[in-house]
């Protein structure tokens, strides 16, 4: 009687399963002076490459963690206070979403055309495809993504159409996936260029680095402005000090 499964079959089976653990999508987009940059997505885990200097940020949105990681220095910084319920940031708004026609072709997936306003005010248009929504599987993180929002300085400093911006992610959870924004000028933004299914991850994955030291906004504000642990006696001046709480304070809400 020959095996079920030849050791071959097996050994493609293992080497399959372990590529599926250590794989995810990549979104490849075009944004401005940011050049390429590079997401990887499993779930509500996110991985971005911030192109500088190699660093990057780990974000879990299930458990509303965010950190910046930069190698050179062997630094986590941890933002996550400045994740918040967007729903406190939303109110009064009134957002429409109205289909608008066919849009161009983006990243080889036909798109409609989309109006995003507020209160009757008109902020941006979005190229939207369904097919590449479940291609890139970003259902879950689009999921976890339009119920919070990151904004260290607190929604007084945002305009109507920024306010609005979790609240339309929400309504086009069930459109599709945004391959770009066309702004008032006509130009399209934040341009998706190419979506990789079961993408290899960069190495160490969603996992924080080992060794490195974790710090807070507050810390990192505080080394810049030169009054941490090195500061040789400085001390924060009044204006500072009070930008840093109401900076903590807005994080903290």
């Amino acid at each position: 009687m020959k095996p079920i499964i030849s050791v071959a079959g097996f050994l493609c089976m293992t080497v399959f399963v372990a590529l599926s653990v250590h794989a995810a999508t990549l979104v490849e987009t075009q944004s401005g002076e940011h050049g390429m940059q590079k997401m990887w997505i499993e779930g509500s885990h996110m991985r971005v490459d911030m192109g500088k200097g190699g660093e990057y940020m780990l974000a879990d949105y299930t458990k509303k963690k965010i950190f910046i990681i930069d190698p050179a220095k062997k630094e986590m910084l941890d933002v996550s206070q400045f994740v918040n319920d967007s729903r406190r940031h939303s109110d009064g708004l009134q957002v429409r979403v109205q289909l608008v026609g066919s849009g161009p072709k983006v990243a080889g997936y036909s798109t409609q055309k989309y109006s995003l306003s507020v209160n009757g005010r008109p902020c941006k248009q979005a190229l939207v495809s369904h097919k590449a929504l479940e291609d890139a599987k970003l259902g879950p993180m689009l999921e976890a993504i339009s119920s919070i929002e990151i904004n260290p300085m607190g929604s007084q400093f945002m305009s109507e159409c920024d306010r609005a911006g979790m609240l339309f992610a929400k309504r086009m959870q069930k459109l599709g996936m945004p391959l770009g924004m066309i702004e008032a000028n006509g130009k399209i933004t934040d341009k998706v260029e190419r979506i990789v299914q079961n993408a290899p991850l960069p190495a160490g994955g969603f996992k924080l680095p080992v060794g490195f030291r974790r710090i807070s906004m507050q810390q990192k504000m505080m080394d810049a402005l030169g009054v941490g642990s090195s500061s040789g006696g400085k001390v924060l001046t009044p204006e500072m000090k009070k930008m840093m709480e109401e900076m903590m304070k807005q994080g903290g809400r």
